[in-house]
């Protein structure tokens, strides 16, 4: 396993797009220092309002986002895969890859 490295251990600013049409396409992105790397992973906080009848009170609840890229450099192979199929219910990693490689063939098919 390798040594984790904390260039990755950081408090990153979460930017959005005005619309759809930028860069990200809308998604979510974080602006990366030259002398950081992307975290490992991500917290975020979920906020429900609970509605009594005296006061307003709020659920609070933390969730955790791991970076995957990390999560398959710092794993074996077969934990990954177990995170990916049992935990997100994901392919796993090879069977994605082929997947991915006849999508593209047959889109480049497509195009000539």
């Amino acid at each position: 396993m390798k040594a984790i490295k904390m260039i990755d251990k950081w408090i990153p600013e979460i930017f959005y797009e005005e619309d759809g049409e930028g860069l990200t396409r809308g998604l979510p992105f974080v602006k990366v220092p030259e002398d950081k790397l992307m975290p490992s992973a991500l917290f975020m906080c979920e906020i429900r309002d609970i509605k009594e009848e005296v006061e307003q009170e709020v659920d609070l609840t933390v969730h955790m986002y791991a970076n995957m890229s990390v999560l398959k450099e710092r794993l074996t192979i077969e934990t990954y895969n177990k995170i990916r199929s049992v935990g997100l219910g994901l392919e796993d990693i090879e069977e994605s890859k082929e997947k991915a490689k006849q999508t593209t063939t047959n889109s480049n098919n497509n195009l000539t």
